[in-house]
């Protein structure tokens, strides 16, 4: 089954833009992104320190857990100090955008 999981995070402790561009590249790597594209093809810009995506797994709860310790890992590995916050929906699961 397809999951939908998106990850907001806060780099703290003086955090420099160079570290949030790590951070960023970082979760790409694991799969969750900054720009997601609509079915439409067109690209969205997620708010500030948002990024997602979706994945195949064997539960939301797996999911989120495999996540949560592969972007702990990757920001461990940098030092940084961080806030995460993790939500997975599964079945019938939608995502909307607008900007005004």
């Amino acid at each position: 089954m397809t999951y939908f999981a998106t990850c907001s995070f806060d780099l703290t402790h003086g955090a420099t833009r160079d570290d949030y561009a790590n951070a960023y590249a970082d979760l790409a790597t694991i799969g969750l992104y900054h720009v997601l594209k609509t079915d439409s093809g067109s690209n969205i810009t997620l708010p500030s320190t948002t990024c997602g995506g979706s994945f195949t797994g064997q539960g939301a709860g797996a999911i989120r857990d495999d996540l949560m310790a592969k972007v702990q890992a990757a920001f461990n590995r940098r030092r940084f100090k961080y806030e995460l916050f993790m939500s997975v929906g599964g079945e019938g699961w939608g995502w909307s955008h607008r900007e005004v």
